[in-house]
């Protein structure tokens, strides 16, 4: 993916802007609101309330990567399926990033290095640049804590101490789930066809407030990154002023790429 000015320089993307355009989809996946504790089967595929819910979260984002480790706190706006914005603060509140989302317009303007990225943020884009092995609804339903399949589709290999561990074997991967007995998605894993581990989320805790739940922490190991991303949601609220527009200014001396 070529990534522009208006002269048609590249962009040497790094480590943290491919991230960013990951969590970005992880951002707009997050849109989808709380779910139910209900049967497994029936979690995998809830919409509930997907298309009216107004969430606010804050946390914490630690990239531990080959050639990439710094940490940073984040807030993110989320309006339904229909837009979101989010900024990255490092040390004492400082502004690092903002990114805003629809499902037409991208803008990530990187403050504290003075350039900015616009364009159609479809999901190609952001996978081809985070190189994640997850379809976008995928992403949706592990970023919810969800099992990715209808229940009839999966092989119920181990019973343990009240957890389960499901498996899913596809063309050329296999899936595996591991819920605990409140049918909770305690671990993901995506193996090639060789063994080979793809990709691996481990989900610690959850919030858990009036009979709903949603993962609190997150570790993701990635293997073609050889290393992990920790994010830590420590609040979520279900509503917020929304008068304001989500889109920013970009000041007209940043230096802007384009994607389209």
């Amino acid at each position: 993916m070529q990534i522009t000015n208006k002269f048609g320089k590249n962009l040497e993307r790094n480590e943290g802007f491919n991230f960013m355009l990951l969590f970005l989809g992880l951002l707009v996946m997050f849109s989808f609101s709380r779910i139910e504790a209900q049967d497994i089967a029936e979690r995998s595929l809830s919409t509930h309330g997907k298309d009216t819910a107004l969430i606010y979260v804050r946390g914490k984002i630690d990239f531990a990567l080959s050639n990439l480790n710094f940490s940073a706190q984040f807030e993110a706006k989320i309006v339904g399926e229909d837009s979101a914005v989010m900024s990255f603060y490092g040390p004492m509140g400082v502004l690092l990033a903002k990114v805003f989302a629809n499902k037409d317009y991208f803008q990530y303007y990187d403050v504290f290095n003075n350039w900015a990225v616009v364009g159609t943020p479809t999901r190609e884009k952001i996978f081809e640049a985070s190189q994640v092995p997850l379809s976008f609804l995928d992403f949706i339903r592990l970023f919810k804590g969800q099992i990715l399949y209808p229940l009839d589709s999966l092989k119920n290999s181990k019973q343990e101490g009240g957890r389960r561990l499901f498996s899913y074997v596809g063309n050329n991967f296999v899936d595996f789930f591991l819920v605990d007995n409140n049918d909770r998605l305690l671990q993901f894993q995506k193996k090639s066809k060789d063994d080979k581990i793809l990709l691996n989320i481990v989900y610690p805790e959850y919030f858990n407030s009036e009979g709903d739940a949603f993962p609190k922490r997150y570790i993701m190991q990635i293997e073609e990154r050889k290393g992990n991303v920790s994010l830590v949601i420590d609040k979520i609220e279900y509503t917020f002023d929304t008068s304001k527009p989500f889109s920013f200014y970009i000041p007209k001396s940043v230096e802007i790429f384009e994607f389209y």
